[in-house]
């Protein structure tokens, strides 16, 4: 019999366990995304989880019930949008495609990526880490690398394709990110005014006078022309 009672409490803590989890996953999500926009309008020295607590509408109790503190909120946001920039970096990487078609397909991704979440790319470029540096964290190390090889490897295959200059791929890439990075903050700085697919369109230029052989030597034809 108590066996039988045991069972029965167990069947009935299950639907209640399911519907806290569910309601927590929706409190932590509701929460990075107000977290973001604070970090993104103060800046994360100068934020306050109180803010946080405001713009969220959530208390601080539940706030610290779910993170502990201002630096794990930080760490959660950036690790699930690195995660979310991995995964498409996999996904765009690996279509076997062209490697010029490949980067300009990375370019698209990442602009429209963060055009979806521009609070997160404010806030990312308040913090004044280059994106060709390895962050502190871990997890993110791991995540950083991987994108980066990615990265050099498209540059690897268009090399032997004949498509880009000749240079060290793992180089090629950090000159990518950074000129990624250069232009999206270009656009906040002009309050992201300018449409994104005016974005990605300039940046597949950029690349492409800068690593494509046919657009360089184009380039240098038309220098001795003058």
């Amino acid at each position: 019999m108590k066996a039988k009672t045991q069972r029965t409490e167990a069947v009935r803590r299950k639907p209640r366990e399911e519907a806290r989890r569910v309601r927590n996953d929706l409190y932590r999500q509701h929460i990075l995304a107000a977290a973001e926009r604070v970090f993104a309008d103060r800046g994360y020295d100068s934020a306050k989880v109180q803010e946080i607590s405001a713009r969220a509408s959530l208390s601080m109790g539940t706030i610290y019930a779910i993170f502990a503190s201002k630096a794990e909120l930080l760490g959660a946001i950036l690790d699930q949008r690195g995660r979310d920039l991995l995964e498409l970096a996999r996904r765009v990487a690996r279509d076997g495609k062209p490697a010029r078609d490949t980067l300009h397909a990375l370019i698209e991704a990442y602009i429209t990526y963060f055009a979806q979440h521009p609070d997160f790319l404010r806030m990312h470029l308040r913090q004044g880490i280059s994106w060709t540096a390895s962050p502190e964290a871990d997890e993110r190390v791991r995540i950083w690398k991987e994108i980066h090889a990615l990265q050099a490897d498209v540059f690897r295959r268009g090399i032997t394709e004949g498509a880009f200059i000749d240079e060290d791929p793992a180089y090629l890439a950090r000159v990518f990110s950074a000129m990624d990075q250069v232009l999206l903050s270009d656009w906040v700085e002009g309050g992201m005014q300018t449409e994104p697919n005016a974005l990605v369109e300039r940046l597949q230029r950029l690349v492409d006078r800068a690593f494509c052989r046919e657009t360089l030597a184009g380039v240098q034809r038309s220098a001795i022309g003058r």
